[in-house]
């Protein structure tokens, strides 16, 4: 598969003023990215005035969803990646983005307040107006979640099996994922709780520590479904708070507190369930408390659901 083509237009659009693009010079391949099948470092060389300059971008084998969610994105946001150039050719779609100098903030850490601020803008631009987005973005729904549960999180224990051994643990997070692949008060959440966009995948290894902002990269899991799916995911109090308070900030109004704990629940209960395989490969203990925190919510999910206003 060749990789994803430089287009200079698209490059000197980026740049502006009186760049214009001498060269492309060393093209280093990437790792990461879950979705991502070519990843490059790609250096652009260009001229400005009397200034002979460098700059470097990431070219990249995307998703259709993930090229369609960055085009859809309908927020200015340092947080976000900025879309340089998209295209579709015979090897499929593809993305250009700015190459983010910093490492990720590591997959333990919680997300700095600002990213959480920054996808609070984001539900809210598309809350009640998914219909617009494209189709080509997935849907958080009973398929989806019968997937996760029975497709890729089994297939994560198998992986962590076959690096730890038999564990209880995992036998108990095999046990849960059977449970959660038939439980109503999961598909009943996606019911009340309104979709949105979504980036679907948000922690620490997809958060860079640049400058001036932090960047939440990696949209390939991108989805319309419950907002708090992006907050729970690696968020614990303070990336709530930053959230909600953002939300009051941008909407003028509180965020509805139940439909917020109810997405919370909901949240805690698929995300922990979701990734609780592909931890166990690192981290047979935090897997123990995933399988812990996802029963727990399950619970208080119904109990939630039991006082819907």
């Amino acid at each position: 598969m060749k990789p994803p083509p430089i287009r200079r237009e698209a490059i000197q659009n980026w740049l502006g003023g009186d760049a214009v693009v001498v060269g492309i010079g060393r093209r280093v391949a990437l790792t990461g990215g879950a979705t991502a099948r070519v990843i490059e470092r790609v250096e652009i060389l260009y001229r400005t005035g009397e200034c002979s300059c460098r700059v470097e971008v990431v070219a990249k084998r995307a998703t259709a969803g993930e090229v369609a969610a960055l085009s859809s994105l309908d927020v200015v946001d340092p947080v976000f990646p900025e879309l340089i150039d998209r295209g579709v050719d015979e090897d499929g779609p593809w993305i250009v983005v700015p190459f983010e100098v910093g490492g990720a903030i590591g997959w333990t850490v919680e997300p700095p307040g600002v990213v959480y601020a920054a996808l609070a803008r984001l539900h809210l631009r598309h809350l009640g107006r998914v219909d617009e987005l494209p189709a080509e973005i997935p849907k958080v729904d009973e398929q989806f979640l019968r997937s996760a549960f029975t497709g890729f999180a089994p297939g994560g224990i198998a992986k962590a099996v076959a690096r730890h051994g038999q564990h209880a643990v995992l036998d108990r997070a095999l046990e849960m994922l059977a449970r959660f692949a038939e439980e109503e008060r999961l598909l009943l959440g996606l019911e009340v709780l309104p979709a949105t966009l979504i980036h679907g995948d948000v922690y620490g290894d997809n958060v860079i520590a640049s400058e001036p902002s932090p960047r939440l990269i990696d949209w390939g899991s991108a989805r319309v479904g419950p907002g708090m799916l992006d907050v729970v995911m690696a968020g614990r109090r303070a990336g709530m708070a930053a959230y909600k308070e953002a939300w009051m900030k941008e909407a003028g109004t509180p965020i509805d507190e139940w439909l917020a704990a109810t997405g919370a629940a909901w949240a805690t209960a698929v995300s922990n369930a979701t990734f609780v395989g592909a931890t166990a490969e690192r981290s047979v203990e935090v897997a123990e408390l995933m399988v812990e925190e996802a029963e727990e919510a399950v619970e208080r999910l119904g109990e939630l659901l039991s006082r819907r206003p």
